[in-house]
């Protein structure tokens, strides 16, 4: 029993130090979906309000494995402001960490077709780690549930048009401590840095391409890229996604209507990880409000095409 503890007490260190999850890594192969939680800026960006709601299971069949709800709405609110609120759910065995973010974002006219905007994210993260769950009665770091609240920032600029955009945007600007203990002395929610881009291309009447990537970066870990590339035929949309040396992904999305869009995506791991598990499924629900009324044109960002 002394060792089995000592084996789980690792375990659950390591998910402890792993924090931040979902504000630390891509957060879906379908990331354009749900933008304006790694960039604030984009928060306005349609002109309309946007309402997305995604379910990410990743390593199904493995127990404990890592699961991601998410909910995120923004619009614009005037000429030049934009606003938005998300709260990420995030559960990977004992842990659970949920994550509710403001944002705020300013555009101005960078020239007659493009714009520019700048956004603030704020917000407080919620962890629950429940050791007791464990069972495990005899290892006093196991003896204890944890419980913290971490709050924190983030910043961003987006730059568009009808067809291209490019975005930079940094996460947890404050690091701030999550658990302090003998065994963990300082597990924190590192800076996050994202660069990302994409370009419409118009392939004939019903046809549009649009490739993309995302480039991720954080100190202690090594650079995460997503490369993209979907193509539109008048309400299908089919893609591929691939994050070096580690999943592709194959992923569906079907727009009902101007205001309802499904998604969904299937990925498999490159990783020898990927002999374990039945992969990682995606699901998503977008919800575009009051688009026809909007005076802002359709498909004026490229994500939202």
């Amino acid at each position: 029993m002394k060792n089995r503890s000592k084996y789980i007490g690792i375990i659950v260190m390591a998910i402890i130090s792993f924090n931040g999850y979902s504000q630390q890594e891509p957060l879906y192969t379908q990331y354009y979906n749900n933008f304006s939680i790694i960039n604030p800026a984009y928060a306005g960006s349609h002109g309309y309000f946007t309402n997305t709601y995604s379910l990410r299971s990743q390593w199904v069949g493995e127990p404990g494995a890592p699961e991601t709800l998410s909910m995120s709405i923004h619009g614009a609110v005037g000429k030049n402001v934009g606003l938005g609120l998300s709260v990420v759910n995030d559960k990977v065995s004992v842990m659970n960490e949920t994550h509710v973010y403001a944002d705020f974002s300013y555009s101005i006219k960078a020239s007659e077709n493009a714009t520019l905007a700048f956004g603030l994210k704020a917000g407080t993260s919620f962890l629950n780690v429940d050791l007791l769950e464990l069972e495990i009665y005899n290892d006093p770091l196991l003896n204890e549930n944890i419980n913290k609240n971490s709050p924190n920032i983030g910043v961003g600029a987006f730059f568009y048009t009808d067809r291209f955009y490019a975005s930079l945007s940094t996460m947890n600007i404050l690091q701030t401590t999550h658990y302090d203990s003998n065994v963990v002395s300082s597990a924190s929610e590192n800076m996050v840095y994202y660069l990302s881009s994409g370009y419409v291309f118009d392939l004939g009447k019903d046809f549009k391409l649009k490739p993309s990537f995302l480039i991720r970066g954080v100190k202690g870990s090594p650079v995460s890229t997503d490369v993209s590339v979907n193509l539109l035929w008048k309400v299908v949309e089919f893609g591929i996604s691939h994050r070096f040396e580690e999943s592709i992904s194959g992923l569906f999305q079907l727009r009902l209507n101007e205001s309802i869009k499904l998604g969904y995506t299937y990925g498999g791991s490159t990783r020898d990880i990927g002999d374990y598990n039945n992969g990682s499924h995606e699901l998503s629900v977008i919800l575009d409000i009051n688009k026809m009324s909007s005076h802002i044109l359709k498909s004026k960002v490229p994500f939202n095409w």
